[in-house]
């Protein structure tokens, strides 16, 4: 065959094999995985970071501000019970003309004339955001989603009746009238149930990254990125539920970070994670769960020490097994070149010191992905003790500073990937909510899983 006729064959036979391979659209990709061109981000978090750890405590009442309204006062604002955001005139937040303060509880201001059979609305949050509230606010109002900031009762006394002092704090129960509590319960561990039965769980499943060996890390990851690349969100509130935690042995060495992962800027440039870590590392005979942010900047891969923050707030948070599951609000926002976390209690609404890092030099501007992660540091093998663990992070509010509004998750982020299945971590996603508007995953660590 002369050299015309083996260009003329093998043309033929490569046009053949083309014709065979079926065409793959972006949304058809999405659904398969992460593409070859993306990696997943190298973050890992050492032991040193959390090895000293110890029980939150509440910020004192010094700290805090209660403002106390009635409903009635809030309709007239024409507030949209249904959208789940307080909007409250800045210009109506004179708190000498138009409140009293109590004299039985401090920093507590009640509207003046509410009468005793108003239903009432506290709002409450610490000080230092209540005045970056009001310093950053838009038109002249302070938009509040109300599940993280309030709570509805049938009048004063029913206020009354639900408080209970905690140390230099104040723990708040819900109304007694069953409605009045649902509407500020919002989507808290107390509706967990209906999130579950309705959870749409998206992973992809492959083959094992690798194997079981000591000193390795096993990791899975979930992504989501905006749908929308012009806008610009600054400010982001979900909650974060460990579920479980189980343990029987005393032979393995090893530690399990469950996060929500934020990253910033084009590039990945910052990010920041929300972490619940099971740790057997610190005292392989004293297992423990803590609680904590990490910050990694300018693409770093390890966490900027927690010391070296403007203010590391409650530093690594020892959490209590037994009292399982547990709902901590977080509020993680950037601005003015500051990244500011909150964590909260979302049964009693008491809150915690901030932490506040300030990223001067190259400080990030925008959100841009979020992700959930199961991670597990072998540092023994073979893993011998029996173990599990899950943790729930549920984003509920993103803030769109282009728009000027809250928005909620499923109008702001799209799913992107799934990494590759490991041994002994899983990680699903699912919508949830009244109207599935909520992003959530679940994180999964067990032995039986390797």
């Amino acid at each position: 065959m002369n050299i015309h006729k083996t260009i003329i064959v093998l043309l033929a036979l490569l046009l053949a094999g083309m014709a065979m391979v079926p065409m793959v659209n972006a949304d058809e990709q999405n659904t398969l995985g992460k593409s070859d061109s993306v990696v997943s981000p190298e973050h890992y978090i050492p032991p040193e970071y959390f090895k000293d750890s110890q029980p939150a405590t509440p910020l004192p009442e010094s700290e805090m501000i209660n403002i106390v309204l009635s409903e009635k006062t809030l309709d007239k604002f024409n507030q949209d019970d249904q959208a789940g955001i307080i909007d409250i005139p800045i210009s109506y937040l004179d708190l000498n003309t138009k409140f009293t303060q109590s004299e039985n509880y401090q920093n507590r201001f009640v509207e003046n004339d509410i009468r005793e059979g108003d239903t009432i609305v506290l709002v409450r949050m610490p000080k230092v955001m209540y005045d970056r509230f009001v310093a950053t606010s838009k038109n002249g109002i302070i938009a509040l989603p109300a599940s993280y900031f309030s709570r509805y009762y049938k009048n004063l006394a029913d206020l009354e009746s639900n408080i209970r002092q905690d140390g230099n704090a104040i723990a708040l129960g819900f109304s007694d009238d069953p409605v009045l509590a649902e509407r500020t319960k919002g989507s808290a561990s107390a509706n967990m149930t209906n999130e579950i039965q309705g959870a749409e769980k998206s992973g992809l499943k492959s083959p094992l990254k690798h194997a079981q060996a000591p000193d390795i890390w096993h990791s899975e990851w979930i992504f989501f990125n905006r749908m929308y690349a012009a806008d610009t969100y600054t400010y982001l509130i979900g909650q974060i539920t460990p579920e479980s935690w189980s343990i029987s042995g005393n032979n393995d060495d090893f530690w399990a970070p469950q996060e929500r992962e934020y990253y910033l800027n084009s590039g990945r440039q910052d990010a920041i994670e929300i972490v619940v870590n099971y740790d057997k590392h610190t005292d392989v005979t004293n297992p423990k769960v803590t609680f904590f942010p990490a910050i990694y900047d300018n693409n770093s891969s390890a966490p900027i020490p927690i010391d070296t923050w403007e203010d590391s707030g409650e530093k690594i948070i020892t959490l209590t097994p037994g009292t399982f599951p547990d709902s901590y609000g977080y509020h993680v926002q950037i601005s003015g070149g500051r990244y500011y976390i909150t964590f909260q209690n979302m049964s009693s609404l008491e809150w915690y010191d901030q932490y506040v890092y300030n990223d001067q030099d190259n400080p990030s501007t925008t959100f841009t992905e979020i992700a959930g992660s199961s991670e597990f540091h072998q540092m023994t093998s073979p893993i011998t003790d029996t173990f599990d663990a899950v943790t729930r992070p549920i984003d509920e509010w993103a803030y769109d500073a282009t728009q000027s509004s809250w928005r909620k998750p499923v109008d702001v982020w799209q799913y992107e990937y799934a990494d590759p299945h490991a041994n002994f971590v899983d990680v699903y996603w699912f919508r949830s909510g009244a109207n599935s508007d909520n992003i959530g995953t679940v994180s999964y660590l067990s032995s039986a899983s390797a």
